[in-house]
């Protein structure tokens, strides 16, 4: 008998989280004004605001309305480090432009442990960092986590002939490695990765990037 009353509330409450997805995607649409990736810019308040997402402000509902409700979330975990929270768009569109996109969400100690308690697969890569990946439930923890930062991934590659003409001159150019540099906007709250032989990322961020 206990154990029926407990199948039945497990099975109402993923209905209900169902419906609480549905109701938050079902009229999701890609907006024709959509802004661009060269036209981010810093606020009055000082963050940095791309495709019209707020870094620190904005959450992972509001970009679900921009980028679709396809969405992909992971703990990344390494000893010694801060848990890392990030949300994948694997296949989206920006004004036409294919890309893939990856939020990092903000996350407190109390939402890392109630993630915890909802796990569907968790892995420890090549790398030494755990990945862990949710059920349902947890996911519904996630839509009001706010953006930390935004990794922009083109679909195609841009030269850098490209990028001067869509971004202008960057105020600081590092060479990281062999092929592969980093460009620096900071009145855009962007840093782009220029790489030789695999496709440009673009990153958007409310801290200075050093």
């Amino acid at each position: 008998m206990k154990e029926s009353k407990i199948i039945s509330i497990v099975l109402l409450a993923a209905v209900a989280i169902f419906i609480l997805f549905y109701l938050l995607t079902r009229d999701m649409q890609m907006p024709q004004n959509q802004s661009m990736p060269w036209q981010s810019f810093i606020n009055n308040q000082g963050n940095t605001v791309a495709f019209n997402l707020t870094m620190g402000s904005s959450n992972l509902t509001d970009a679900m309305h921009l980028f679709g409700s396809e969405v992909e979330a992971s703990l990344f975990e390494s000893k010694g480090k801060v848990p890392e929270l990030e949300a994948f768009f694997s296949s989206t569109k920006v004004g036409g432009i294919g890309a893939g996109i990856v939020l990092n969400l903000i996350l407190d100690q109390k939402r890392i442990e109630r993630l915890h308690n909802n796990i569907k697969e968790s892995m420890v890569m090549p790398s030494g960092v755990r990945k862990t990946m949710f059920n349902l439930t947890a996911e519904a923890l996630m839509f009001d986590l706010k953006i930390r930062s935004l990794t922009f991934i083109p679909k195609a590659d841009l030269s850098k002939e490209v990028i001067v003409n869509l971004f202008g001159e960057p105020s600081r150019v590092e060479l990281a490695s062999q092929g592969v540099s980093y460009w620096y906007y900071p009145t855009k709250g962007l840093r782009i990765i220029v790489d030789d032989e695999n496709k440009e990322i673009l990153e958007f961020y409310n801290e200075v990037i050093q």
